[in-house]
Order: structure tokens, then C-alpha cells, then sequence
């Protein structure tokens, strides 16, 4: 009968490992049943606090932001974005006698999660910028906080529906009767005066290298016209940085060297992953629910307002992590979960975010991986095992934090700050990833599903 009652615990056991592994999202999140089986568990108080968050580079990301939000217990929110052109080589040159017939900007959208909130219609608005952006320097970096100045003038709009999974079929320029299928972009006609006048008017010298085109041509800034955003609004994601994924597009006539017209066409470059596309970030708190807990004086927010884009973070703090000490003479910490629990939503509100990151910081006070994402530490496995991400159907979020709580059961160094995040602090690319937010119950509520610090352990005595 023990025979029997082993194999089943056994089947029960590979079963749940099993189970654990069907969805990507939930690799390395579930417990370990071993974990269960030989370990107590320890539930203790986290206190947090809600802080704004600092300004982040927003150029070299892969991906650009346009959005306007607006969110009763946020506020608004407006990105924009501001774009460098490049030429498509040196010594560009539009031929004899050309004529433009069109220009349009192209902008593909994100490969993953392009639309946060309303899939509804937009009004987008294009003026020149009134500053150069690219300037030829390496690593220049922007900051969302950079509010980049135009000219009055509006030199392009477009009304459309954010289709993001439809491809286009469009016309194959110098053949009448030609059609030819593309990948779902948003194009956007520019004013063909302003065009000949900024760019086919050009003289020699200006067409000679980007740097020089870019002293005259300095860029151009993207926003939504905010009266035409109907409902709580959103935010649409495009790709600035793959390689021909962002572009200016000229459609012109000339006469070539047998003295006949031609058809051709010339496409300027958007570089991102050279730093030429920035989204500009304006968040407008007055008078919300989020502004007030930041203004809060408390260090135990009852709500914790959680906001991309460089909005908030949280602070935490494990006050009572020494109580372990009285559970036994020989403590090892087998697995420690942070668990933050998502309010109840209701059906006008915006999605919570889909991961929280964490961080730590050092003795320096610089930010720094927890051991688990930390490459040089024997305990690191990786972003994707941290978890952190949202459980739609229990409403949490889930870190797995056990080498960073052995360290601070151990003293194994100063305890300097545990920072909850929406974004990965140090990889550049993604920072625009999250244009989300998140309500959380915080330390300083009564409720049951207040965070905690879920600790399994074994007293080795």
C-alpha cells in the first residue's frame, strides 16, 4: 500500500512539473513540488512606497510611441514622436528636371503588442522640427522629458484605423495596372510643395552628406490631433529601429538620358538603431488619483499607482525579514516569492501591465540586476524565470527573488533598496515597451491581498 501511495505521489509530482512547462510565461514560475514537500512557508509584510519615476533615453529603443490616454485615475498621457530623415547616400541627386509626384512617410508598426487601449480611429499630424536631431554624433542619447520644438505648420495628416495584422496592397509607382502587396504600415502624404521646397530644391553641397542635409532639413514630429481621440484614447507602437522599417518616401519624374520621362523613386532612411527616432514623453497628473499618492507623505501607500513611460516605481522594504530567525537555529530559504495583487478592475479602465521588472541597488546607489539576472552570479537564471508577469485570472504578479532574500537573511551586503519597475533598467532597446499601467494594493491597506514576501524554508538545525 506504501508502494502504491509513492508511485501516485510520484505520477502527481511529474505531472504538475509537466504542466508547468506548457506555457512560455510560465516557465520556471511554478514552485517546485520538491519545494513543497520539504518546506515550511513564512508569509511577511512588504512596505511600499510609490515614487516617480526618473526620465529614461528614449531614442535607441525599438520601438516609437504615439499615444494620447486619458485615464481617470492617471491623467493624461500624450508621446510623440520626433524623427530624423538621412539620406539614402552620399550625393544624392533627383536627375534632370524632376517633377515630384508624391511623398509619403512610412512607419511599420511593432511586431509585438503595437496597440495599448483603443483600437479606435486617429487623427496623426506631422510638422518640421524646428532642431536638428541627428547631428552625426555617436550615441547621442535623448530623454523622454525633451519637448521637441516645430514649426507651425502642418505638412502631413492622416485619419486611419490601426490595422495592424492587414496588409496593404498598393500601387506599383510607373505601372498603371500594377498592384503589390506590403506589410501593415501606417503612410502618411506629406505636402509635395514643402517637400520640393525642404528637399528636391536642394542644392549639391546640402545633398551631399546626411550631416549637411540634416543642417537644413532637421526632421520631423508626430503627434495626434487630441480632438479627434474619441473615448479614453491609446497608444500605437511602430518600428524605428529594424533596418527599412521606417522611412521617407519620394515618388518623382525626371528626364533621363535619352531625353524621355521617367519614373523613379528615393527613400530617406529613418535610422533608429542609430538613435535617429525619440518619443517624447508629457504626463499631465493634475488632479488624479496617482498625482495624490505621489504627493502622499506616507513611506506605506494603500494603492500603488504603477505607470510606464517613466511615470512611477515602487519602492519596497521587508522590515520583518529577520523574524525568520526566531523559526528555527539553522534557516535555509528555499524559494521567496514578491507578490503584488492587481485592484479589480473595471471594464473602462486600461489593462494592467503584462511583467514588473526589479532591481536592486548597490552600495554605489547604482541599479543593479537581483542575483537572478545578474550573469555573473552562479545563482542568475535568466529574465523570463524572475516571473513578474500578470496572472489575469488570480490578478497578481509573481518574483521569484530567492538568491536576493538569502542574501539580505545573510547580510551579505548593505540593503540600499528594492525597486519594483515597468521597464528592464538596463536594456536600452525596450524601454517603450510598456506603455501600460497598473493600480496594486500596497503595504499600507488592510486588505488580505496586500503584497508579501512568500518565503518556503527548511530549519537544517
Amino acid at each position: 500500500m506504501k508502494s502504491r501511495n509513492l508511485d501516485l505521489l510520484t505520477l502527481l509530482i511529474s505531472l504538475f512539473i509537466l504542466s508547468s512547462c506548457n506555457s512560455p510565461m510560465g516557465i520556471g514560475l511554478d514552485v517546485d513540488p520538491n519545494v513543497i514537500l520539504n518546506s515550511s512557508i513564512h508569509e511577511t509584510d512588504v512596505i511600499t512606497k510609490l515614487i516617480k519615476d526618473d526620465s529614461i533615453a528614449t531614442n535607441y529603443t525599438e520601438r516609437s510611441v504615439l499615444s494620447y490616454m486619458k485615464d481617470a485615475e492617471f491623467g493624461k498621457t500624450t508621446t510623440n514622436i520626433a524623427l530624423a530623415v538621412t539620406l539614402p547616400s552620399s550625393n544624392v541627386s533627383f536627375g534632370k528636371d524632376p517633377i515630384l509626384d508624391s511623398a509619403v512617410l512610412v512607419l511599420k508598426y511593432a511586431a509585438s503588442a503595437p496597440i495599448y487601449g483603443d483600437s479606435a480611429s486617429y487623427k496623426v499630424l506631422v510638422n518640421q522640427l524646428s532642431e536638428k536631431l541627428y547631428d552625426g554624433t555617436t550615441n547621442k542619447v535623448y530623454y523622454s522629458n525633451k519637448e521637441w520644438t516645430t514649426e507651425s505648420t502642418v505638412v502631413g495628416s492622416k485619419t486611419f484605423f490601426p490595422a495592424y495584422n492587414d496588409s496593404l496592397s498598393i500601387k506599383l509607382y510607373g505601372y498603371q495596372d500594377s498592384t503589390v502587396k506590403i506589410p501593415a504600415q501606417l503612410r502618411i502624404p506629406l505636402d509635395n510643395q514643402f517637400i520640393i521646397n525642404k528637399i528636391v530644391s536642394l542644392d549639391s553641397a546640402t545633398l551631399s552628406t546626411s550631416q549637411k542635409f540634416a543642417d537644413s532639413f532637421k526632421g520631423l514630429k508626430l503627434s495626434f490631433d487630441k480632438n479627434s481621440v474619441a473615448g479614453k484614447g491609446g497608444a500605437i507602437s511602430f518600428d524605428t529601429y529594424s533596418e527599412n522599417a521606417a522611412s521617407l518616401v519620394l515618388y518623382y519624374r525626371y528626364t533621363n538620358s535619352e531625353d524621355k520621362a521617367d519614373t523613379t523613386s528615393k527613400t530617406f532612411p529613418i535610422n533608429g538603431s542609430s538613435g535617429a527616432a525619440v518619443t517624447e514623453v508629457i504626463w499631465d497628473a493634475t488632479g488624479s488619483n496617482a498625482a495624490a499618492a505621489l504627493s502622499n507623505a506616507t513611506n506605506n501607500n494603500e494603492k500603488l499607482y504603477l505607470k510606464g513611460f517613466s511615470g512611477t516605481k515602487i519602492k519596497a522594504e521587508f522590515p520583518n525579514l529577520h523574524d525568520l530567525n526566531n523559526l528555527g537555529k539553522n534557516i535555509a530559504i528555499n524559494r521567496a516569492e514578491l507578490i503584488f495583487t492587481v485592484e479589480e478592475e473595471t471594464p473602462a479602465s486600461f489593462d494592467p501591465l503584462s511583467i514588473l521588472r526589479i532591481y536592486k541597488l548597490d552600495p554605489a546607489l547604482l541599479p543593479k540586476y537581483i542575483p537572478e539576472e545578474n550573469t555573473s552570479d552562479p545563482r542568475y537564471v535568466g529574465a523570463g524565470m524572475v516571473g513578474g508577469y500578470y496572472n489575469k485570472s488570480k490578478k497578481t504578479y509573481i518574483l521569484n527573488v530567492t538568491g536576493y532574500i538569502q542574501d539580505l537573511f545573510k547580510k551579505k551586503y548593505p540593503n540600499e533598496g528594492t525597486f519594483i519597475t515597468t521597464h528592464d533598467f538596463i536594456g536600452k532597446t525596450g524601454r517603450l515597451n510598456a506603455p501600460g499601467r497598473s493600480i496594486l494594493i500596497g503595504g499600507g491597506s488592510t486588505s488580505a491581498d496586500k503584497p508579501k514576501l512568500k518565503i518556503y524554508y527548511s530549519d537544517l538545525k
